[in-house]
């Protein structure tokens, strides 16, 4: 009961959370946070395209199955830009470009473990797993912008159960619908993140 009321009073505010400061809270945080992207940012666009068909569209089997796999596609590619993020923010003036990359693959797969343990509902995790390493080594290899959270965002609009049509009319919403997203809980690792602790836990 006292854990219940102290996140309550964590997520108003109202008690600062504790620091991120080892591998076990670090795999929770970015888990959470890139469960909480890819279903809320799909979940949201259907509800408000479908309209009053929203309901019908849940009791249908198949439809319920392709929501599965678009939420699992997008949250595999919100891991990669959330870690990524993290490396090039946080640890880039303590890592040299190879021990992050090879850090950064590392997280990804422990991050990915942790989903199959605790999500039921994302489905081909390893086969995502592969393309998310892909993704993470391309954004590496081109020195992207680590602030763009690109990666989930075409996710979003490739993998999110719709007509084309209204995908392409509403591409510019659906991305910057899932980059709003990403704004409170990048403040929040800023706040949270100890890096210098951190690197003193990661297995090289």
């Amino acid at each position: 009961m006292q854990n219940k009321i102290i996140k309550i009073l964590q997520y108003l505010g109202l008690r600062k959370k504790e620091p991120i400061a080892d591998i076990e809270n670090l795999l929770k945080f970015i888990h959470s946070s890139c469960s909480f992207v890819s279903q809320v940012s799909l979940i949201t666009y259907i509800k408000a395209r479908a309209g009053t068909q929203y309901p019908k569209l849940f009791e249908n089997s198949e439809y319920l199955e392709s929501i599965d796999i678009a939420r699992s596609n997008i949250y595999g590619s919100s891991v990669v830009d959330f870690i990524y993020y993290i490396f090039k923010e946080h640890f880039n003036e303590i890592l040299n470009q190879q021990n992050l990359i090879l850090l950064s693959q590392s997280l990804l797969k422990d991050v990915f473990i942790l989903a199959d343990k605790e999500e039921i509902k994302l489905k081909n995790l390893k086969k995502i797993q592969k393309k998310s390493i892909e993704e993470l080594n391309e954004l590496f290899l081109k020195a992207a912008d680590h602030k763009i959270f690109n990666m989930s965002s075409n996710a979003f609009v490739k993998w999110a159960p719709m007509i084309e049509d209204y995908k392409k009319e509403d591409e510019e919403i659906m991305r910057n619908s899932i980059h709003f997203r990403w704004i409170e809980i990048r403040r929040e690792v800023r706040s949270r993140i100890q890096p210098k602790n951190l690197i003193l836990k990661f297995h090289y």
